[in-house]
């Protein structure tokens, strides 16, 4: 037989037994609805990028993406720049350090 602790009474409950008195209170927050919350993709806004207003969250989103842009927060957005490394730098730098601690 299964038991499980009852956050209700402080006790232990077989699971096909559980008394009638210890099933937890439907709060009034709570809805029978499926899904009660969902995320609208409405919004009324000016882009920081070009300036032009969306209704849209998406194509807000893929104008973004078209233009490069990661969207970060409240901070205008810039285009995504990789810096390239030097390899020669890096290999004069190495041979100098080298140099010096090693003669």
């Amino acid at each position: 037989m299964r038991e499980r602790f009852c956050r209700v009474c402080g006790g232990w409950h077989q699971l096909e037994k559980w008394p009638h008195n210890c099933m937890p209170v439907k709060s009034p927050a709570q809805s029978d609805l499926p899904a009660p919350h969902f995320v609208s993709d409405c919004i009324d806004i000016q882009s920081m990028h070009d300036g032009q207003h969306y209704t849209s969250k998406a194509k807000l989103r893929s104008a973004y993406r078209s233009a490069g842009v990661v969207e970060i927060g409240n901070e205008k957005p810039q285009p995504i720049e990789t810096p390239k490394t030097d390899r020669n730098e890096i290999r004069d730098e190495l041979r100098r350090v080298h140099a010096e601690y090693n003669a």
